[in-house]
């Protein structure tokens, strides 16, 4: 039996951050791919410039496999647990972006994003419950933040290699391939599993033995697991624990619909629309060198405003509430909206425009971090014995309000126009806030199993505002 240690030892909540931020970090590779999805590189290291139509295939291709391996990540993960998925999914991940970087036909580039997006939903489901399961609840939205914007710094760094066409792509790939194979193998070697994975799954005794090596204390470790035990009770799981829990299934319900309504409302529609602008030309003609026409300037400001937002966030939710501050970001975001409606209507301009572009530039910061926070606090809700399912659920109706915003997007605009467009997305957005305002809750400082306990004991959506009192 390991001995209790001195809380003077040192702070010891930074092992499961580092953990975390590991886990969060093998998505740069996904990242990466996801931002040179436009672009594949043969076994002559010739670039090839794919047609538009084949892009939106690519693109569809992707968000295709991401919802196969989101679907299936439920499953997986409840009975294969955190840790081997997590290797499983970046391990065939990064060897079918490697495979979509020498691909020597659309056939197979087309059939390694398919891969790519099955792994992304497969590390995607796992990572997230791995660094839901593992921090300490003060570090959890820190940790939670990390994860995309591991994958957003990824796409970044994609673009951004583009400006040397005949090396970097290359080279950045192979660095981060690298670093990706010695994460996985630190992973494999280092990283303990989840210890509620192993409480749900029976192993109390090496739940115990992972707790005291995250919290480096054994009354804190004993006291954790005591309110984990007491959280596993009962014999339902999963999708027959949704079905017969009617608090967990209205909260499902109410968390999937204002998921659903976030991407359809311009979280993810509008970000998606500012980056099809892309424009790039590759010239190479036997054995002249290669060289790029660029004209991605909307593109660039578009991946630099989604990372400035994450790491906004990121810091934000160190110091307020992130309930709070969800209200805050939609709130602003809502404002952005309208004022850009607004100036649409009025006569073109150069002040306009800049205001405009000002305006769609705060919004993207406000937007994407306020959804970032919203999911975070999402998952500190779901109960241990929902967990799962629930976060495939929640990722599931993320997917699909991505694919109906996409498909809808443009008859909306070729319909009602821009400003009909931004209309409707300012009209959604509103009743996101109000709906935040009204049900969202906090979990504050409190344990998981502290949340679980007091949503199964609130009465109705109401009263779960009261959750991060003490």
């Amino acid at each position: 039996m390991p001995q209790q240690r001195s809380a003077s030892s040192g702070d010891t909540s930074l092992w499961p951050l580092s953990y975390a931020l590991l886990v969060a970090a093998l998505g740069l590779i996904f990242g990466y791919d996801l931002g040179s999805i436009f672009i594949s590189v043969d076994h002559r290291t010739e670039f090839l410039i794919l047609a538009e139509t084949k892009s939106d295939i690519l693109v569809g291709t992707y968000i295709l496999g991401f919802i196969f391996g989101v679907f299936v990540a439920g499953y997986v993960t409840y009975g294969s647990g955190r840790k081997i998925t997590l290797v499983a999914s970046v391990t065939v991940g990064a060897l079918a972006a490697l495979a979509s970087l020498v691909a020597p036909n659309f056939s197979v580039l087309l059939s390694s994003e398919l891969a790519i997006g099955f792994s992304f939903g497969l590390y995607f489901i796992a990572a997230v419950l791995y660094i839901n399961e593992i921090t300490l609840p003060r570090q959890r939205p820190l940790a939670f933040a990390a994860l995309p914007t591991s994958a957003c710094a990824g796409a970044l760094i994609a673009l951004l290699s583009l400006l040397d066409v005949d090396r970097l792509p290359l080279i950045i790939f192979s660095t981060l391939f690298t670093c990706t194979i010695i994460g996985i193998s630190i992973v494999l070697v280092k990283l303990p599993e989840s210890p509620r994975y192993l409480a749900l799954s029976g192993s109390t005794d090496a739940a115990l033995a992972v707790l005291f090596k995250l919290r480096h204390d054994m009354g804190v470790a004993a006291r954790e697991l005591a309110e984990i035990n007491e959280c596993c009770r009962g014999e339902t799981r999963g999708m027959e624990f949704f079905l017969q829990n009617t608090t967990y299934r209205r909260l499902l319900f109410f968390i999937c619909l204002i998921t659903f309504l976030c991407n359809i409302g311009g979280v993810t529609v509008i970000p998606s629309l500012l980056l099809g602008s892309m424009s790039i030309v590759v010239i190479s003609s036997g054995p002249e060198p290669s060289y790029i026409l660029d004209n991605n300037i909307v593109v660039y400001c578009t991946y630099s405003a989604s990372l400035i937002s994450l790491v906004l966030h990121a810091c934000l939710v160190q110091v307020i509430a992130r309930r709070r501050l969800v209200l805050y970001s939609f709130s602003l975001s809502l404002i952005c909206l309208t004022v850009t409606a607004i100036l649409t209507l009025l006569p073109d301009g150069f002040l306009q425009r800049w205001i405009i572009t000002g305006s769609t530039l705060i919004y993207l910061v406000a937007a994407i971090g306020a959804f970032v926070c919203y999911l975070g606090i999402c998952c500190d809700l779901m109960p241990i014995r929902g967990r799962e399912f629930g976060i495939a659920a929640i990722v599931l109706a993320h997917s699909f309000g991505i694919l109906l915003g996409l498909q809808s997007c443009m008859p909306l605009i070729h319909n009602f126009g821009v400003t009909g467009f931004i209309a409707i997305c300012a009209l959604i957005t509103a009743v996101v806030l109000y709906l935040c305002y009204q049900y969202l809750p906090d979990p504050g400082q409190n344990s998981l199993e502290v949340t679980e306990m007091r949503i199964m004991a609130a009465p109705n959506l109401a009263r779960l505002q009261t959750l991060g009192e003490p």
